[in-house]
């Protein structure tokens, strides 16, 4: 009797240990995307509630970016470089694999296809002195079409 205890004590062992590893990779991937859920709309929120780039997507939505073509105003053009750099981090998120192609498209699709049709602030941000290739890249891989870069 205690020999025939002793075989099913493995076997059994065995499949407790299985449920419990799957069931452990299962929590993982559950709170991975909890995570992951919780990230995105962190970044969503800093972008769109957030105060600091308020001002430069109203400007850019409304078209009055003559400041960008002029390069006039300090103050703008520091904002612009912020609302810029947001941009410059999604590719870097990107090209690290954090962010997917599709997230950014519901995410950001909107601005993003604001700085690739508005002429001032494209050429702006394509100037290769003000160092944001990144841009370019990031509307390449999202297949926005060039616009007006003269």
């Amino acid at each position: 009797m205690l020999c025939l205890a002793k075989e099913w004590v493995q076997p059994v062992f065995y499949l407790v240990a299985i449920a419990a590893t799957i069931g452990s990779v299962i929590t993982f991937y559950q709170n991975s995307k909890r995570e992951r859920a919780r990230w995105l709309f962190d970044l969503f929120q800093h972008f769109y509630e957030g105060e600091e780039h308020k001002m430069i997507r109203a400007l850019i939505e409304s078209g009055k970016t003559e400041f960008a073509a002029k390069e006039a105003d300090e103050e703008l053009l520091q904002k612009l470089d912020n609302y810029l750099n947001f941009f410059v981090f999604l590719h870097f998120l990107y090209k690290r694999r954090i962010l997917k192609k599709e997230e950014i498209l519901r995410l950001f699709d909107y601005p993003l296809r604001q700085i690739a049709q508005n002429p001032a602030i494209r050429r702006y941000a394509l100037k290769p002195e003000y160092g944001y290739e990144e841009i370019k890249d990031l509307l390449e891989i999202l297949s926005y079409p060039e616009g007006d870069e003269s």
